[in-house]
């Protein structure tokens, strides 16, 4: 979809899209080919020209300053190294909270990081990645890191949380995944961030168990976004058209 993406031009909108893509201008090559010689294109086909450059090299952070932030969606499958990411903390504030665990699903594997043991790690792994999807991380997880932690994140996010509602999924993520029939581990069923921030204080009390089951919450807030982002990007993509004029 990336490289059928109209919208990060300059006074592009959804409708001047479908409109090109109505008369045959399905891609950036279409748009090249049609419009490169012309005059009164040369300022939009130096941008396409940019889009496929930038593409090529795999520069997350042109595309990451040029889609509208609803529409991140559209890189997904461009750039396959995903962090799908989820903090919990010692409570709602990044002024006086700090991170006790991050866990990344990288499509394959889950990698925890947590406080006082390898949580450093974190912010040299999290450089191997195109991009980040979360749920609510705009809001919440981006935040946190960002006041904590020394970590170059990923220019290109999306938030599964706005993603979703776009689609008319609304709600926490728990029961967004019994929508889907996504089904958790029975002792970690009903559990909320109230309950992490209680796991881990039980942690720093000595109750090793209470940070497996801890680690354990925060590895299956992140194991269903992949799935959840496919089905996401399938449907977005559905809506915009353009598989009308293929």
């Amino acid at each position: 979809m990336l490289e059928n993406t109209f919208i990060h031009l300059p006074n592009f909108g959804p409708r001047r899209e479908r409109r090109l893509w109505s008369r045959g201008v399905l891609s950036w090559d279409d748009f090249l080919e049609r419009f490169g010689a012309s005059p009164f294109h040369r300022a939009q086909s130096a941008h396409v020209a940019a889009s496929k450059h930038a593409l090529s090299i795999g520069d997350t952070d042109y595309f990451s300053a040029r889609l509208p932030s609803g529409e991140t969606w559209r890189a997904l499958p461009y750039f396959p190294k995903a962090a799908y990411l989820d903090i919990e903390t010692t409570g709602l504030s990044p002024a006086t909270d700090y991170v006790t665990v991050i866990g990344v699903f990288d499509g394959k594997d889950t990698h925890s990081y947590v406080h006082g043991d390898n949580l450093e790690d974190f912010s040299r792994d999290i450089r191997q990645y195109d991009l980040v999807v979360t749920f609510n991380g705009s809001m919440f997880d981006l935040p946190f890191i960002r006041k904590h932690m020394d970590a170059k994140l990923p220019a290109l996010h999306v938030d599964l949380r706005f993603l979703l509602a776009s689609l008319g999924v609304r709600g926490g993520l728990k029961k967004i995944e019994q929508q889907f029939g996504m089904e958790r581990e029975d002792d970690l069923k009903g559990l909320t961030g109230y309950d992490a921030v209680k796991m881990w204080q039980a942690y720093r009390h000595g109750d090793d168990a209470a940070l497996d089951r801890l680690v354990r919450y925060n590895a299956a807030d992140i194991s269903n976004l992949k799935k959840l982002a496919e089905w996401a990007y399938r449907e977005k993509r559905q809506r915009t058209g353009f598989d009308d004029f293929r």
